[in-house]
């Protein structure tokens, strides 16, 4: 595909995902059949499987690098099962949640409509604490899978090369099938699934903050050499995603096996596939196609700098700042609680600026340095210290920058039934220029932009956890009719997906079963 055209694809498939509500992009008489839904944990049967260790939070996590009882425990803290949760909500699939097949399974990282399509390999050379070549994680077993014999780390190398990381002698892929989402959401399934690896990579890096832990994602490479290494049809699914590993107890002075040396053989076996009848989305394979093309990437262009606040900003350093709860909690105990709020919210009782403040300065941390041309703009109604209304944050400033003309934000701009806008405390959206992004930074900069604003809003999501509230994200809101609600349409700039927050409704009926 010629670069022009694919800039056209993704415009297109920008507009018709912002559209959809009045022109569905559903192919016509689309269903979801239930009864032949995929998987949610995908497993390879016959394989040689690795029990995975955890790690014990009491012993410090060492130099910044991974042995396999941290590995483990990030692969199951942000990927893994970690409960059975019910409570009484808006979802209108609440019956089947209370049986054994229906049952809601929950996990540190969110996925659209309780579809898994995220996939992880880790690929290992020789000085690994695991065998050799390439490992699917079966987050249902919580264990690695040898699905490849041999040191693939040189071929990843090379195919993530000018941008590959120095001393890297293992690698996390991040794939997607994308079956295992559009089965239900057809073509809108590849934003809604760049959103969910972007969620991952939130979480990924919230524990890899804690932990001190470094590695920024690779979301730029020759995509059809990894997808021939997992053995991946393009028209199926990709590796959408690249994180560097390195291990702890590497020897000292040792470096990665160059280039030339032995490759590992390709992906032979396939996944368990428990869907009788599996179709391909037009939609999703266009736009998959055309932010595969030309993968030099310089997220620099994305990032452009806020023009210097007017007067009459609000400060989010604020005199609450310092007793904003009873202390920090860990983000893996944040990620073991993190829920959707699925509609519950005390619609009457305001959250602190402090608390507020904090969330927005978790999202605001990005992918790699930065936030991929993404912005936040929020729509406050109950705030303490805070007038009701629209306002940009200034990330450098940290402050609230209010937005003159705009009118409210009420239940029309969501289309679903599980949230009513107006019991949100604070809705936080964020927003991107698409045609500015694309002919600036070229096809992929959608795949980028999606998945930094996933990221942000999972690290948002998780400050608002850890400071006790309750939270939603939500990508089921009429895109032009919110654009207009808060502003955003005068400035050509498109909303990617939003966080509703406040206060937990109190005498919810609930269980979280905890596995963690």
């Amino acid at each position: 595909m010629a670069p022009n055209d694919a800039a056209q694809a993704v415009l297109d498939y920008v507009h018709a995902v912002r559209t959809r509500w009045t022109a569905p992009i559903a192919p016509p008489g689309f269903a979801p059949d239930w009864a032949d839904r995929p998987d949610p944990h995908t497993y390879y049967p016959q394989t040689e499987r690795q029990p995975l260790p955890l790690h014990d939070p009491q012993v410090p996590a060492g130099d910044g690098r991974f042995d396999l009882p941290l590995l483990g425990s990030f692969l199951h803290l942000s990927a893994g099962v970690l409960s059975r949760r019910w409570q009484i909500d808006w979802s209108p699939d609440i019956a089947g949640a209370t049986t054994l097949t229906g049952a809601r399974w929950g996990r540190g990282t969110p996925s659209g409509g309780g579809s898994y399509p995220l996939e992880l390999y880790v690929a290992a050379d020789p000085s690994a604490p695991m065998s050799s070549g390439i490992h699917h994680y079966a987050s249902g077993l919580h264990a690695l899978e040898r699905v490849a014999a041999g040191n693939p780390v040189p071929e990843i190398a090379g195919a993530l090369r000018p941008g590959r990381p120095d001393g890297t002698d293992a690698y996390l892929l991040c794939a997607l099938r994308f079956w295992k989402s559009a089965y239900k959401y057809n073509n809108f399934s590849y934003h809604l699934m760049l959103h969910d690896l972007g969620a991952f990579l939130g979480s990924w890096g919230a524990l890899g903050q804690q932990y001190g832990v470094v590695g920024d994602p690779c979301l730029a490479f020759d995509d059809r050499a990894l997808a021939r290494m997992l053995g991946l049809d393009p028209r199926e699914g990709g590796v959408l995603a690249v994180l560097p590993l390195s291990w702890a107890d590497r020897p000292p002075g040792s470096s990665p096996l160059r280039c030339d040396d032995h490759r590992a053989r390709p992906v032979r076996s396939a996944p368990r596939e428990r869907s009788r009848e599996t179709r391909e989305f037009p939609l999703v394979s266009a736009v998959h196609e055309a932010t595969s093309v030309n993968p030099p990437l310089d997220t620099g262009r994305l990032d452009e700098p806020l023009p210097d606040p007017p007067a009459g900003v609000v400060p989010l350093d604020t005199a609450d700042s310092a007793d904003s709860g009873a202390g920090p909690v860990p983000v893996a105990d944040a990620l073991a609680r993190r829920a959707s709020a699925n509609g519950r919210f005390n619609g009457g009782r305001p959250v602190r600026i402090s608390v507020l403040g904090e969330a927005l300065r978790a999202a605001s941390h990005g992918l790699g340095g930065t936030r991929g041309g993404v912005r936040l703009r929020l729509a406050a109604r109950r705030v303490a210290g805070l007038e009701a209304g629209v306002y940009d944050y200034h990330p450098e400033r940290h402050a609230l920058v209010p937005v003159a003309n705009t009118a409210a934000l009420d239940d029309r701009v969501y289309a679903l039934p599980n949230y009513s806008v107006g019991q949100a405390a604070v809705t936080v959206v964020s927003h991107w220029q698409p045609e500015r992004a694309v002919a600036r930074a070229g096809p992929r900069a959608y795949r980028y932009v999606a998945v930094a604003a996933g990221a942000a809003a999972q690290r948002l999501q998780l400050a608002a956890t850890r400071a006790g509230l309750a939270s939603g994200i939500v990508l089921g809101f009429q895109g032009p009719v919110l654009e207009d609600a808060i502003g955003l349409t005068a400035e050509g700039r498109h909303g990617l997906l939003c966080v509703f927050m406040g206060h937990h409704q109190e005498g919810i009926a609930r269980l979280d079963d905890r596995l963690y």
